[in-house]
């Protein structure tokens, strides 16, 4: 059923207005969304603390559907997209293309501090309301040229036999994601209360894959 406002041009605001008013509401709404999750949160609770009623979000998004259409099109898929979008596979070096996929994958997590908590709860969880218009949007070319990369890699001595060239960038986000959606958690039980850094998340992370990945290292368990 619509949710559209019953009187879209009762105190109409200009278009100016209109785009730079749906785009605050859409950050508000995200905010939301990465801390209580996007089915606990209400068009009352978007409204509230956009500072606006229920029947502006209704005239801006028409549908909760809309809503969750918007976050999936305009926020989360454009910022995966720019993860791969430097990628030269033909010349870039293995190593150096690895290393800037998780120094880009850092950088959106520092432009985008919502992104850690969304993506655990909403993108990567079954049933997660976010999954399938994100997975559905994201081109699957980029990560199978990747894994391309990754095996030819390992057939000429470069990188770690061990590694599985189907889960290393799965791996990756998580290495990303993980320790920041759950950083509160981490700090309380193992930390004695110190914060880390993304900084200093993003340096462990990357010492720790590229030792892992390269060639020469001891080998794993018995094949």
């Amino acid at each position: 059923m619509s949710l559209r406002c019953p009187f879209p041009h009762v105190g109409r605001r200009s278009r100016k207005s209109d785009v730079s008013g749906r785009e605050e509401l859409l950050n508000t709404a995200i905010l939301l969304f990465a801390e209580r999750g996007v089915a606990n949160t209400t068009i009352a609770q978007i409204a509230a603390a956009g500072k606006v009623t229920p029947a502006m979000v209704h005239y801006w998004f028409d549908t909760r559907e809309n809503l969750y259409d918007a976050v999936a099109n305009e926020r989360i898929v454009p910022l995966i997209d720019a993860v791969w979008t430097p990628v030269d596979f033909e010349n870039d070096p293995i190593l150096d293309l690895v290393r800037g996929l998780m120094q880009r994958m850092f950088a959106m997590t520092i432009s985008t501090p919502w992104l850690p908590s969304l993506w655990s709860r909403e993108v990567i969880q079954m049933g997660g309301l976010l999954r399938e218009r994100v997975l559905s949007r994201i081109s699957p070319e980029p990560s199978l040229a990747f894994r391309q990369k990754i095996a030819q890699a390992q057939a000429r001595g470069e990188i770690n036999p061990d590694i599985e060239p189907e889960l290393l960038f799965t791996s990756m986000l998580s290495l990303v994601m993980l320790p920041q959606a759950s950083e509160s958690i981490w700090c309380q039980l193992h930390f004695n209360g110190r914060v880390l850094s993304t900084r200093q998340i993003e340096n462990h992370t990357i010492a720790l894959l590229m030792t892992g990945l390269r060639a020469n290292q001891p080998q794993g368990g018995a094949r």
